[in-house]
């Protein structure tokens, strides 16, 4: 029997995956293709975009994507701790080849980081294309907004002093929470009011990323 807050929607022709194993798959490969292109964006994105190769919140969205292909909340849980792990270790591959120093230490911090965030961002990006109750599912449109809303303000704008930074992070949070909010599938006939909830869930979630993010500023130093 299906859970009644739960539609699971056709994948379609064979384009998208239709099985676990086919998911975790998928979380693997754009990791690793995602990480190691980071490296080499660092680099060359321009002002005021080149945080966006440097940030938390780029290594997330791919995991609340690949979450959203799950049929299972825990094949998306396990998804984006892949995902993360994936990225950690393509990322710093990358970068050995390329000549920069890798410090052990940073390798650790990024994938405990990614152990805690990962297969959050996964379950999210489930629940905001699986389940029919509209307040879960603009709870989970609003958490990958919230990681870019936080970290522009808080990483980029406290800490940093990066004001173009902060401007781009929170404009991508910001069209994140609305876009995502209006486009679940509990919002269909209800778009203004999906995204208007998912806005509302802000008010919880952004003191919590605020946290998140002094928490990681303290470590990183």
């Amino acid at each position: 029997m299906t859970d009644p807050l739960v539609r699971v929607r056709s994948t379609g022709t064979g384009r998208l995956p239709r099985t676990a194993a086919g998911v975790l798959a998928v979380a693997v490969l754009v990791s690793v293709a995602w990480g190691a292109a980071t490296s080499g964006l660092q680099t060359v994105l321009p002002w005021p975009f080149a945080g966006l190769a440097n940030a938390v919140g780029p290594w997330l969205a791919p995991a609340f994507a690949v979450g959203a292909l799950a049929r299972r909340p825990w094949t998306a849980a396990v998804a984006g701790l892949l995902v993360c792990a994936g990225e950690v270790a393509g990322y710093y591959a990358v970068s050995s080849l390329r000549g920069f120093g890798v410090n052990p230490s940073m390798v650790l911090l990024w994938a405990g980081s990614g152990v805690l965030g990962g297969p959050l961002l996964g379950a999210a990006g489930w629940c905001w294309r699986r389940v029919r109750a509209l307040g879960p599912a603009s709870s989970a449109a609003a958490v990958l907004g919230a990681v870019f809303l936080t970290e522009g303000a808080v990483g980029y704008g406290w800490y940093l002093r990066h004001p173009g930074d902060a401007v781009v992070f929170c404009v991508v949070g910001a069209a994140l929470v609305l876009a995502l909010g209006a486009t679940s599938e509990a919002a269909r006939g209800a778009r203004a009011r999906g995204a208007g909830l998912a806005a509302a869930w802000l008010v919880l979630l952004l003191p919590l990323g605020a946290a998140g993010q002094v928490a990681l500023r303290a470590v990183t130093g």
